[in-house]
């Protein structure tokens, strides 16, 4: 599994490497495509289809979903329905509180994907 050493304001650092925003999905991490992002919605504020896919896959028991800073990212009702139907339990959290809940799910032997939001 994946560790989240350190998160600053728009900075992620995940198994020793600095990113800007993750996904990590089964123990590997990726960058989010903040382009693709930006260009389907204007912001990095939305999940994009694609990484909903991503962060089911390999039948997680939990997605942490690290909203920003103030939790301006949001998670929208359709993909919380799909979580329920999938029982697949759905934790929202600021992102200065990530690291903490992330290990804590860890070590608690949860399989955890996550996507982390680095700003906002």
């Amino acid at each position: 599994m994946a560790t989240i050493n350190k998160i600053t304001w728009g900075n992620v650092i995940v198994d020793d490497q600095k990113y800007g925003q993750v996904l990590i999905v089964n123990g590997q991490v990726s960058e989010r495509d903040r382009a693709r992002l930006k260009k389907l919605f204007g912001t990095t504020h939305s999940i994009g289809n694609w990484e909903k896919k991503k962060l089911i896959s390999g039948q997680p028991e939990v997605i942490l979903i690290a909203s920003g800073w103030h939790g301006v990212l949001k998670v929208d009702p359709e993909f919380k329905s799909h979580l329920a139907s999938l029982k697949i339990k759905l934790k929202v959290v600021l992102t200065p509180r990530v690291v903490k809940e992330y290990h804590q799910l860890v070590e608690n032997g949860k399989k955890v994907n996550a996507l982390i939001h680095t700003t906002c």
